[in-house]
């Protein structure tokens, strides 16, 4: 391999479109050094092309010494010439650029990519950058994000390797990683994120589901949408089976015990299969008669339940997540704010509410336990044998040390103050106008912290959820 250094005018150097570092930043100090010492390290080029009978060289690595250099008025800069292969020049652009901390992920990602295009193998890629397989495999995977994905949102450069590699999960659902990268820039990236996992997690129930009633020649109807719940001609009211797929076989065999008659009818929606077992004449004229209005009611109000529990279940999880992994980066103004709000809601609580102290639930001391647990990265111990809860000895006397540990005591009275708010929140609240103004409170203290109110908490914080006025009447 020729190897040569020469002085090259600088119009007559191109940047590299292969170059894994698409911005080369403010180059303006660096600019500055040049032109009081010049430049002291030699761009490495290679021969690209002849133009108007001048030979121009592309570089291979130096662009952003070539970006000071040409701020800093230099016509031409000193370079090392080599004939290089392209899989060998990517190699070098990729081996330089991974060694600057400013190389975003997709940049490196990408240069990755462009590597394995050539037949470079992933060992060797880990090999020469110095990486492990699996962080190579990793960056790749966000190397696979589509170009379509990639410019659906003005905000997806601003995403954070965490972020990038949530998105790739959904590589195989090129719809569902098009709708969380819309959410680029914005609050509801965690909501969203959780949202796509949950609905790849029920379909791929739906499908076991049927797998296991094609096995047993079982057909399952296909209802029109939103009529899952309407009962077909000749048959009773359903029953339900929510469990897990491989438990659906035994529930059929005794269901069908019960329900001996010819022709049931099989429904699957969302996670709940629905069975409509086979009826005489009379007993349908006898169940028009005597339940059709009871029907339409336990109907919409598993539906409002179902909602208010799939949202409470998605909102508890984005609280409780957030505050474990930002708890120790709050400020002291941060939690003395919180810290007197909470105190202040645990004692007097709100307009139309007595407070949480004098409305324990029965089992507060477990649910303050469970939440506690959930909101730190060191949880309290587990006792085997007898009572469970966080105001046992063992619990109190860690409570205790963790408190006195410097500048701990207002972290840990945040976290046992959320803890007892999240043991007082379910599905119910958001069916209760008193209960509501609970959460909202709770919710200010968390936005003091700097916890970001997603679309779906603020719609059931302003009553979402809330039965309609005549459903209250009746």
């Amino acid at each position: 391999m020729a190897i040569s250094i020469i002085d090259i005018n600088v119009k007559n150097l191109i940047p590299n479109p292969n170059n894994p570092r698409r911005d080369v930043g403010d180059v303006t100090e660096l600019a500055d050094s040049i032109k009081e010492q010049g430049l002291q390290q030699a761009l490495v080029v290679t021969p690209d092309h002849e133009e108007h009978g001048e030979r121009l060289f592309r570089v291979v690595i130096g662009h952003r010494r070539l970006a000071a250099c040409k701020l800093a008025g230099l016509e031409s800069v000193p370079c090392v010439v080599r004939e290089l292969d392209a899989k060998t020049e990517r190699e070098l652009m990729l081996v330089e650029n991974c060694q600057r901390s400013d190389l975003t992920p997709l940049e490196e990602a990408d240069g990755y990519q462009g590597l394995l295009d050539l037949g470079v193998n992933v060992g060797e890629l880990a090999s020469k950058t110095g990486r492990s397989e699996s962080f190579v495999r990793g960056r790749l995977r966000i190397a696979r994000i589509p170009a379509d994905v990639r410019s659906g949102s003005k905000a997806f450069a601003q995403l954070s390797l965490a972020q990038l590699d949530e998105l790739a999960e959904f590589e195989e659902h090129p719809d569902m990683m098009r709708e969380l990268a819309s959410q680029a820039g914005s609050n509801n990236w965690a909501w969203k994120a959780n949202q796509l996992r949950q609905r790849l997690k029920d379909e791929a129930w739906r499908v076991a589901v049927r797998a296991v009633f094609l096995e047993l020649q079982v057909p399952v109807e296909e209802p029109e949408s939103g009529s899952v719940w309407s009962i077909p001609d000749g048959c009773g009211f359903c029953d339900t089976f929510h469990g897990r797929p491989e438990d659906l076989a035994d529930w059929w065999k005794q269901w069908r015990v019960k329900h001996p008659t010819d022709g049931p009818v099989v429904r699957v929606a969302d996670t709940t299969v629905y069975a409509f077992p086979r009826m005489s004449a009379a007993q349908i004229a006898e169940r028009d008669a005597r339940d059709a209005a009871r029907e339409r009611e336990n109907a919409l109000a598993e539906e409002r339940l179902d909602r208010r529990k799939r949202f409470e279940h998605d909102a508890t999880q984005l609280r409780l997540v957030w505050i474990r992994e930002h708890a120790t980066r709050f400020n002291g103004g941060q939690l003395h704010k919180a810290n007197t709000r909470l105190s202040l809601l645990v004692l007097t609580g709100t307009d139309g509410y007595s407070g949480l102290i004098a409305s324990r639930r029965w089992d507060n001391d477990e649910r303050v336990l469970d939440a506690y647990n959930a909101l730190t990265t060191s949880p309290l111990p587990v006792i085997e044998d007898g009572d469970v809860d966080l105001y046992c000895e063992q619990n109190l006397t860690e409570l205790h040390r963790r408190q006195n540990v410097e500048g701990a005591a207002n972290r840990e009275l945040l976290l046992i103050l959320c803890a007892q708010m999240e043991a007082i929140i379910d599905h119910s609240t958001w069916a209760d106008k008193d209960d509501i103004t609970i959460a909202q409170a709770y919710y200010r203290a968390l936005e003091d912290l700097g916890y970001p109110i997603s679309d779906e908490e603020t719609k059931a914080l302003e009553g979402e959820y809330l039965p309609a006025e005549d459903e209250e009447a009746e």
